[in-house]
């Protein structure tokens, strides 16, 4: 048993559970929220911050679990408006599984949150604010360099989604978090990308420990198509994936304009997958649902 799984069952839904009755109470207006993960908490709070002051957080590990204690609490008992469910969509609309839906409960427009914090208006931030950069000609460059390479990345990732649908709707479990895209594709210092021509189904067996099932190429092809039939790939591309371009793209960055610019900044702040929505994410717009999540909650923000 791993590390994640052992947290799941210490800290699981009936933990939970007993910690909201002990908490709770009926005389306060103090809000309950539950998250999935611990960077959720950074990224919500960023939107809502005086409602947070007055509030108790509690980390499900996991949107299963979160559901699950959604299900267990009796609403008859407790005020939805105070026991706040944040849980990220990922793949459950496309594999229709069941997803409860109530005013307490918000689950992202997008795979999860990290697919808010990947796009051109963060990258200018970025290159702002922590590179302290400001040649808008050269910015507008580096910005159609970063639109570009978005497009092939997702091009070239698009099998190892399939390959995740596939893996998901035969009801197997693989670590996807074992996953590390830096052997797979990378960003050169003149900012293009580049795939490493690896063979994906072979490392994706490898390092989840999941043997693939044997289907038809018509299966997968389906898979393909409903993948490119999404409104958007914000829908289908997973949160982490999405931000692993963003991030490995954003730290090329230093030596491109040292090179093209003879720019060197002094700051060396290091962003990574771990502390990316820690840094990244009070920088983004709040979504527009969440906006409207809030304020059908009627709190006074």
């Amino acid at each position: 048993m791993n590390i994640t799984s052992l947290k799941q069952n210490a800290f699981g839904p009936n933990y939970i559970y007993l910690k909201i009755l002990q908490k709770y109470k009926f005389n306060s207006d103090e809000s309950h929220f539950i998250f999935e993960g611990y960077e959720d908490q950074s990224f919500y709070f960023n939107f809502f911050q005086n409602w947070a002051s007055n509030s108790v957080t509690y980390i499900s590990m996991g949107k299963k679990h979160s559901i699950e204690l959604y299900n267990k609490l009796d609403w008859t008992v407790y005020d939805k408006r105070r026991i706040i469910i944040f849980i990220d969509r990922d793949y459950s609309r496309i594999l229709q599984e069941t997803v409860p839906s109530d005013i307490n409960i918000y689950e992202t427009t997008y795979y999860s949150i990290e697919n808010y914090i990947v796009n051109s208006f963060i990258l200018r931030r970025l290159i702002n604010e922590i590179l302290h950069f400001h040649e808008e000609e050269v910015i507008n460059r580096i910005l159609q360099k970063f639109e570009q390479g978005y497009h092939q990345f997702f091009k070239s990732i698009k099998p190892i989604l399939a390959w995740i649908l596939i893996i998901r709707s035969h009801n197997l479990k693989a670590n996807l978090n074992q996953i590390d895209l830096s052997r797979l594709f990378s960003i050169n210092n003149q900012l293009f990308f580049l795939d490493q021509k690896v063979n994906r189904i072979e490392y994706l067996e490898r390092v989840t420990n999941t043997q693939t099932p044997v289907i038809g190429l018509s299966i997968f092809k389906n898979w393909y198509n409903i993948i490119d039939d999404q409104s958007s790939t914000k829908l289908v591309i997973r949160g982490k994936f999405d931000s692993w371009y963003l991030i490995t793209f954003f730290n090329k960055l230093n030596q491109y304009l040292r090179d093209s610019e003879g720019f060197e900044s002094k700051v060396r702040t290091n962003v990574n997958l771990a502390n990316a929505i820690e840094i990244i994410g009070p920088r983004t717009i709040i979504p527009e649902r969440l906006d409207s999540f809030i304020k059908r909650l009627n709190i006074n923000l």
